[in-house]
């Protein structure tokens, strides 16, 4: 692993601090709250509510051992007398109470008693089994109190919803009350699920702050998932969108058993509550594999395909494994095993490839990696929150959490939008120079002094040599036609058609300076696209600057092949040549040659080299990969 460099310390240290708090928390819900909290708890069927004060609204979690009645409802059968079977721990499966050392079944129906004293006077109180996957009916004193589903004794009419349906105010007139809770399980077994005793305007309160808060997450969800949909529809091909778009669904599914509001999701699934929950959990593994595989700067292609489906089945895994620690310890706290198990994926997914990259992080990756953090330890402490182990009791944790990663994906998309749309300017403005440097390498080419000298030596062979007049004229309307339409058009033309421009040129120029000036051509290839103008500025630099600065002149020379999977093209002149430095200066057409490398760079990735000795040659090649040609597979008449 590389060095640390001091971004790559921050997210080390961010996730070390995520990761010692969660730990910290979870020690001390496990071990040190319990034992130290004021709230009374159930031992051996009775819960002493002596001093409690229900105007604080604290719910009070009735976790603890339980009178057991297996295949009994006790009130509705007016068996209240009946002594039970036995005691059982609550939260928890009844597969884990051996009576006879067999196991129970997982269908099945019971009921569940505990015995209330030193109960305050006048308590406006209610019993909440949240999202409990079972049909139950609470009794106070035989008085119903709460029910959820249609518990029956024929396990194939059962019906099980995810959230209470049904609950009667009930005021404690006596200090000593019986609470009775009877079930009908199919696939959880029992009170998996901790029942909660709570005053009833606190319980209606918390619904209301429930309902505001979970409209508000299940309408910026909405609207990620709107705004998404469209981004698919606009661009079918983008990743990105299907995975924001698929991950967001997920985790509304994993938000069904989470809060009122997202219980309702429940009823569109094909399947009964209870059976639905194990998808909503694996929906949930699939979320975390999407954010995981997903996040800036991990591997693309099919590294990145295998990445996703190694990282996916991991993830089925710890939920495999969760589910089996959960059913062998007979413990309705399997997914805080998932919680566990995913903290240490969680860190190395996302840490290590910042760990072992020397260089910056991606600057989306901090605000992503913060949401993931976010999520997990909102997650983490809502399931706490629902086993009854957080010492607050305050299930909002997740949904605040989820809030918080949707804002850190919007903020991510955002930047990512800005970055689009920077690049988007700098090629408009690339575009922009480069139409410029066109335009002003034409009309850089046309010399209003070779103008003058070209129409000079016309006019001189009208007289002398009509045909010869003639045959200028044309080179010249060749020429400026030439030049003209580079201006307009930026697009690749022919080599073949460089060529005649060039030749146009050439031969105006031996008009003007006869034998002193002598043209050599060996085009052994021309089949290949070239950008206007690229070749015939520095035949015109040979000719100016090198041939006809010498009094007995000279040749210059013109040649094109393919090598090397190159396309070279060399021009050659036994000029006066000239020290390479003057190329920077204008005067000497600097300007032309740095447009000219500008172009040839930008539009073919290709190089130019020129080499020159004093008083003696130059030599210009342009050297373009073949990919870059635009090669045919038939070769013009060159």
């Amino acid at each position: 692993m590389r060095s640390i460099n001091k971004e790559n310390k921050k997210f080390f240290l961010t996730a070390g601090l995520c990761l010692l708090l969660i730990s910290l928390v979870f020690v001390y819900s496990v071990w040190y709250a319990p034992s130290h909290s004021a709230a009374p708890r159930v031992k051996n069927g009775v819960l002493d509510l002596y001093g409690i004060d229900y105007g604080t609204g604290e719910p009070i979690y009735l976790d603890g051992e339980w009178e057991f009645f297996w295949n009994t409802l006790l009130v509705t059968d007016y068996e209240e007398n009946k002594k039970p079977d036995g005691m059982i721990q609550v939260p928890s499966y009844w597969t884990g109470w051996n009576p006879d050392s067999q196991s129970l079944p997982h269908q099945g129906y019971a009921s569940y008693r505990l015995h209330l004293i030193n109960c305050p006077p006048e308590a406006d109180i209610l019993v909440s089994v949240p999202n409990l996957p079972s049909a139950y009916r609470v009794f106070i004193n035989g008085q119903s109190v709460t029910e959820s589903g249609t518990l029956l004794k024929n396990l194939n009419n059962i019906e099980i919803e995810p959230e209470i349906r049904k609950y009667n105010n009930f005021y404690l007139r006596s200090s000593e009350c019986d609470l009775v809770i009877e079930t009908a399980s199919r696939t959880y077994p029992g009170l998996c699920i901790t029942p909660v005793l709570i005053e009833h305007d606190a319980f209606e309160r918390d619904a209301r702050r429930n309902l505001i808060f979970s409209s508000l997450l299940l309408g910026i969800a909405i609207v990620f998932i709107i705004f998404y949909t469209m981004d698919l529809i606009l661009k079918p091909k983008s990743g990105y969108s299907v995975s924001i778009l698929i991950l967001m669904l997920l985790l509304l599914l994993k938000s069904v058993y989470r809060a009122s509001i997202f219980s309702a999701l429940a009823y569109w699934s094909p399947l009964p509550f209870d059976y639905a929950l194990l998808p909503f959990h694996i929906a949930g593994a699939a979320a975390w594999s999407i954010l995981l595989c997903s996040a800036p700067g991990m591997s693309k292609g099919r590294q990145a395909q295998r990445s996703m489906l190694f990282v996916g089945l991991l993830m089925l895994g710890v939920y495999g494994v969760a589910i089996a620690i959960g059913a062998f310890f007979h413990t309705s706290w399997w997914w805080l095993v998932t919680d566990l198990l995913l903290a240490p994926i969680l860190f190395f997914r996302l840490l290590v490839p910042v760990l072992k990259d020397s260089n910056p992080p991606n600057p989306y990756f901090f605000p992503y990696y913060l949401g993931c953090m976010a999520l997990y330890t909102g997650g983490f402490l809502g399931d706490m929150a629902l086993a009854g182990v957080f010492p607050s009791g305050d299930s909002f944790a997740y949904p605040f959490s989820l809030v918080l990663l949707a804002i850190a994906i919007k903020y991510m998309d955002g930047k990512r939008m800005n970055s689009i749309q920077n690049e988007a300017l700098f090629v408009a403005e690339m575009r922009a120079k480069l139409q410029r440097a066109q335009t002003d390498l034409a009309l850089h080419q046309i010399q209003p002094h070779f103008l003058y000298n070209a129409l000079l030596a016309i006019k001189v062979l009208c007289r002398k040599d009509p045909a010869k007049a003639e045959r200028a004229v044309y080179d010249f309307s060749t020429y400026l036609r030439g030049n003209m339409n580079s201006i307009e058009s930026t697009e690749p033309i022919l080599f073949e058609e460089e060529l005649q421009n060039i030749r146009a040129y050439l031969n105006i120029e031996q008009v003007r300076f006869g034998d002193r000036l002598r043209v050599e051509w060996d085009i052994q290839f021309c089949n290949f696209m070239v950008p206007p103008l690229t070749v015939q500025p520095l035949v015109e630099n040979a000719v100016r600057h090198g041939v006809c600065q010498k009094v007995e002149g000279g040749f210059v020379s013109l040649k094109s092949y393919q090598k090397d999977g190159y396309v070279w093209i060399e021009i050659t002149d036994d000029g006066v040549g000239f020290d390479t430095e003057q190329l920077q200066s204008a005067s000497f057409g600097g300007i032309g040659i740095k447009n000219l490398r500008y172009r040839l760079e930008t539009l073919l990735h290709a190089e130019l080299d020129i080499q020159s000795e004093i008083g003696k040659w130059t030599k210009q090649v342009i050297k373009i990969p073949e990919q870059e040609a635009q090669l045919f597979d038939e070769d013009p008449d060159c």
